[in-house]
């Protein structure tokens, strides 16, 4: 068995290539979509734009095929080639993964109200109930904590130190400052998201739209790259701002949703007729609380950000190299 590792790693860095080479095709390719809905476009409606939900839906839709290939390309190298740092970066994600499956999967089961409220025979509901159930522990729970499970073991990563005698960066660089990292940048994504639906931002209570928050949004961006920055430097500054300003984030999204549901935010919006019209019909998820959705995120980040307080200080360097499988640089 642990003579087959090696090419059935190089088998999962040739599946993660081709998902990877598709997601970079389509990424460009969907641009065209936006053309489909806009003035003179077959599917064009009155209402279609930048701020339109739709269009900031294509946008994220798009952005995700990016996202796929920007995840998947460098991890197909680094399992093809057998690469140190592909290891390390495989967990980091499959983590992600694991968080991001667990909030979604406890944040659906608020819908369980509304689902149960459908006009539908209770043992057909039952039944879909326990099928999506099923399906999504299996996809967003046991595969991750699968893939853990196989990417912690001893034997892949002596496979990895066997074919690569190099210790790079994101070895020595303690791992959860590197989930502080992704989390960040996951951030500045999510606050370009937000641009297009109609620079939606928390404020201590109110949610703003428009102009007066795009200033807001661009500060954020701007201090999250700053803080990426002194981080990536182990600078205590760093520390102490990424505490300060996760919190506020913190306190001002839970304040702001705390009281709004997914209809209450689109009512707010102001939405074209046609949206609205369909969004009227998706009963299942109007009273739907975004406050646990939202704000999870910034919880998990504010803890890994005060757990993270023992890498920063006067003895703030990275792992010996010496300290790592007995690798050098």
């Amino acid at each position: 068995m642990d003579k087959l590792l090696p090419t059935f790693l190089r088998i999962v860095g040739v599946f993660l290539l081709i998902v990877g080479l598709v997601g970079a095709y389509y990424a460009p390719l969907e641009i065209y979509v936006l053309y489909l809905f806009s003035e003179g476009g077959r599917f064009h409606y009155d209402g279609f734009g930048v701020g339109s939900f739709w269009f900031a839906t294509l946008v994220v839709m798009n952005l995700g095929y990016y996202l796929i290939a920007a995840v998947c390309l460098p991890l197909a190298v680094g399992h093809i080639r057998l690469r140190c740092w592909s290891l390390t970066l495989a967990q980091l994600y499959t983590w992600f993964w694991l968080g991001a499956g667990i909030l979604l999967v406890a944040n659906s089961i608020l819908l369980l109200p509304s689902v149960f409220r459908l006009d539908l025979e209770r043992g057909i509901i039952i039944t879909r109930v326990i099928l999506v159930g099923v399906s999504s522990l299996i996809a967003l729970v046991f595969l991750p904590l699968l893939g853990l499970w196989f990417y912690k073991s001893d034997k892949v990563r002596s496979v990895f130190v066997a074919h690569d005698p190099n210790l790079y960066w994101t070895e020595r660089y303690p791992f959860p400052l590197l989930a502080v990292l992704l989390l960040f940048i996951i951030s500045i994504i999510v606050l370009h998201i937000a641009m297009f639906f109609q620079a939606m931002f928390p404020m201590f209570g109110r949610i703003l739209l428009g102009r007066q928050s795009v200033y807001i949004i661009a500060m954020c961006i701007l201090i999250s790259l700053i803080l990426i920055y002194g981080i990536v430097q182990l600078k205590t500054l760093a520390w102490w701002g990424s505490l300060v300003y996760v919190s506020l984030l913190t306190i001002s999204t839970v304040m702001s949703f705390a009281g709004y549901s997914f209809y209450d935010v689109v009512e707010i919006m102001k939405l074209p007729a046609y949206e609205m019209e369909l969004i009227d019909k998706m009963a299942l998820i109007h009273d739907y609380p975004l406050v646990g959705l939202v704000a999870s995120p910034l919880l998990i980040a504010l803890g890994l950000i005060i757990y993270s307080k023992r890498y920063f200080g006067k003895d703030n360097r990275l792992k010996n190299p010496a300290e790592v499988d007995g690798r050098t640089i």
